[in-house]
């Protein structure tokens, strides 16, 4: 259910404590026993509840008067004239209205006042009593039309027109009974109908035992009257106005209160949105109270956040969507400023951000001030604000949006929360760069990974169907994604469960091929995988890790084992050991130096029992497991790798180790002398031509056909003033040479 602007009709629906002040105004009005017209202005600020708190006054009057005999009731007629497009209308419906009404009530007396009340109208010549003059008669109201013909044909008498008011006044007086007209919604007619509204009550239909209570805002009511009136419109009002009214205003714990229970019921009709409780408490005050200041307030805001919610509600956070809802709607111009300035709020990477980050905090503060100050000042040109007043409009605007943004608020000096974008990740904030559009395009279709599904898999699927689910992630291009909200949910995940996605992740990794672009590197899921199978070994038990890993080492097949080979690298580099050269570092150190002395022993001969029976080329990542071997047992891999290289396809792969690809403007290629070792560059030129001759090189992956080829290039001397060589020249060879030897 929306929430509607719909004025309360009575006591019972009162949320704001209105009620109170609206029987003083009943029994105020009753009161009343002065025999002249008498005119009440009730005034209060747009969205302020004035119709509502008029409402319940009514209401309260109509109780007040039931017991009564009927001589002393107040009889009560309601006047919209925003309804009447303009002042002759405007004019001519009041009679037709007050007429009509006084002869509704049953009452004889009041009836002749109706029909007194139409023939004074008909009297007087609308185009002479009000400033119209020279106005299409086919412009004007069709009753206000059929009037001045009648009188045309009569004539016009000025005589006749006051002894018609006089009438209408003896009747009035002899009859005895108050009438009281509720003239509302004043502040929503033209300047020119405002000025005839007030000229109606002062002059053409001031009668005695009539009470005017006049509802509208004073501000928009004064500018009104002071571009159609000589004189200030203040000064004018008071002229007509005898009891001038301000509704007081609603105490801002009542509105809260309004506002608070209201979004209690939204979040229990969405019942999984993302919501922490102290985030809320810390960001409330900042970012969302100073935007509330009545309950059409509330209204436009409750209403966009469900509309927002109804779509999305699952993949964003719930304080969040309130926050950019409130700035959307009191701040609009801010609101499409936060939306083309995603790099500088969440940190995204881009080359205009990389050259602001060498700006200093005081710059930065300085630049985003000026913008929000000029922003502002488009909204509130019109407004009038003292110097203090438009400062803290500025001061909240960046106030909130430090808060909203921790990237921002740390770039300009303002830290509020910490830039921690595992949180961010993990509680769908509108702060992490992955997660910010959604908050503006509404669109669960462009949400690759929601929310239920993520915590589908990391907590409910066994151990294949979460293998299955990964694998999938990573075909549709998302699986980086996938296992960086795996590890943004880390420390929630029980240990029995990590063991699960650790297990998958070893079976996984070497099969995962997204390549993910983070700031200006590029790094593969493959790798991301690796490296977080650390961390979720820190869930586990530390007098279980050990056993753990033993196990999976025991039963490695090649994919398996060489990801734990990254593992242990990874490890031996927290300890300062291999190629840390004795520097520690104070983090992944899931096991103890003994224990990870112990694994070392059992890799290598799980790694042995495997190379029995399988090529160490045939790791996809072979590299680093002939690295370990290297420092593990030396003495064993040299005597390995000479004889494995003696297959020539083992060479083509082996100089993968010894051929660097760098990537610029292209990509290009160093040959380093790694190579030097084991092998020869006659011995390595004399296999590739072999592998062309037997077209086996074109069996091998691309990239190896590539290294192949460059280091051909260069040891052919065609690149002999040049480190580099050209990808794209080592493709134009490449594809020469197999164009030949297909001739052949």
């Amino acid at each position: 259910m929306f929430y509607s602007d719909r004025p309360i009709n009575s006591n019972k629906e009162d949320q704001l404590g209105r009620s109170n002040f609206a029987k003083l105004l009943a029994k105020a009005i009753y009161n009343l026993n002065n025999k002249d017209t008498f005119t009440i202005a009730l005034s209060g600020k747009w969205g302020s509840g004035k119709t509502s708190l008029v409402n319940m006054m009514l209401k309260e009057l109509e109780e007040n008067q039931k017991d009564i005999n009927d001589n002393n009731k107040i009889i009560i007629i309601r006047f919209e004239p925003w309804n009447f497009y303009d002042a002759n209308q405007l004019l001519s419906q009041f009679f037709i209205r007050l007429s009509s009404e006084l002869r509704s009530k049953g009452d004889t007396n009041l009836a002749k006042v109706g029909d007194a009340v139409e023939k004074y109208a008909e009297a007087f010549d609308l185009a002479e009593m009000i400033p119209y003059v020279g106005k299409p008669l086919a412009l004007i109201g069709k009753n206000c039309t059929k009037i001045l013909g009648k009188r045309m044909k009569k004539g016009f008498d000025e005589s006749d027109i006051l002894k018609q008011k006089e009438f209408v006044i003896n009747l009035l007086i002899k009859q005895n009974k108050r009438i009281l007209i509720v003239i509302d919604d004043i502040d929503r007619l033209s300047n020119e109908q405002i000025r005839q509204v007030f000229q109606l009550i002062a002059s053409v239909a001031k009668f005695p035992n009539m009470i005017y209570l006049l509802v509208f805002d004073k501000d928009i009511v004064i500018k009104a009257l002071e571009k159609v009136q000589e004189g200030e419109g203040e000064d004018y009002l008071k002229k007509i106005i005898q009891m001038p009214i301000q509704i007081p205003d609603i105490p801002k714990e009542k509105l809260r209160q309004v506002f608070f229970n209201r979004l209690t019921s939204i979040l229990n009709e969405f019942k999984d949105i993302s919501f922490q409780q102290s985030r809320w408490q810390r960001l409330y005050m900042m970012c969302i109270d100073p935007f509330i200041n009545n309950l059409r307030d509330i209204n436009r805001l409750c209403n966009s956040i469900k509309f927002k919610l109804i779509s999305i509600y699952s993949e964003i956070d719930f304080t969040d969507i309130v926050i950019i809802s409130a700035i959307e709607i009191f701040l609009p111009q801010i609101y499409e400023w936060i939306k083309n300035n995603k790099s500088f709020l969440t940190g995204e990477f881009n080359v205009e951000l990389l050259l602001w980050n060498r700006k200093s905090q005081k710059e930065m503060y300085d630049f985003y001030y000026s913008e929000i100050k000029t922003l502002l000042h488009q909204k509130n040109k019109e407004k009038i604000k003292t110097d203090k007043d438009k400062k803290d409009d500025i001061e909240t605007v960046i106030t909130c949006l430090s808060h909203l943004f921790p990237y921002f608020g740390q770039k300009i000096g303002r830290a509020y929360e910490v830039n921690d974008l595992n949180m961010f990740r993990k509680n769908n904030l509108i702060a992490h760069p992955e997660k910010f559009n959604r908050y503006f395009d509404l669109d669960l279709n462009n949400v690759g990974l929601r929310k239920a599904e993520i915590n589908k898999a990391v907590y409910s699927l066994n151990q294949d169907e979460l293998k299955n689910y990964l694998l999938d992630q990573d075909k549709k291009g998302i699986s980086y994604e996938f296992l960086e909200e795996i590890n943004a949910m880390r420390s929630e995940i029980p240990s029995e469960r990590a063991k699960i996605i650790i297990d998958v992740l070893l079976e996984t990794s070497t099969e995962l091929d997204v390549i993910t672009n983070k700031m200006i590197f590029s790094v593969s899921s493959s790798f991301y995988a690796k490296h977080m199978i650390i961390d979720l070994l820190d869930i586990i038990d530390p007098s279980e890790r050990l056993s753990f890993l033993i196990n999976k080492i025991n039963n490695a097949n090649i994919a398996i084992l060489q990801t734990i080979a990254t593992i242990i690298n990874t490890i031996e580099l927290g300890y300062g050991r291999l190629a840390a050269n004795g520097i520690e570092r104070a983090y992944k150190k899931v096991i103890t130096l003994d224990e990870l002395i112990k694994l070392e022993e059992i890799f290598i001969l799980r790694l042995k029992a495997i190379l029995n029976e399988y090529n160490l080329f045939d790791f996809r990542d072979w590299k680093m497991v002939c690295y370990l071997l290297e420092n593990f047992d030396s003495d064993f891999a040299s005597e390995y790798l000479s004889n494995a290289l003696n297959e020539e396809k083992n060479i083509a792969r082996y100089l993968e180790d010894s051929v660097v690809a760098w990537t610029g403007n292209d990509v290009e290629y160093e040959i380093t002398e790694n190579y030097k070792k084991y092998l020869t560059e006659d011995r390595i030129f004399h296999a590739i031509n072999n592998l062309v001759e037997s077209g086996d090189l074109f069996m091998l992956p691309e990239e190896t056909q590539y290294k192949c080829v460059a280091f051909y290039i260069k040891v052919s001397g065609n690149y002999k003033y040049s480190k580099y060589i050209p990808k794209s020249d080592v493709i134009k060879l490449l594809k020469n040479i197999e164009e030949k030897r297909v001739i052949k």
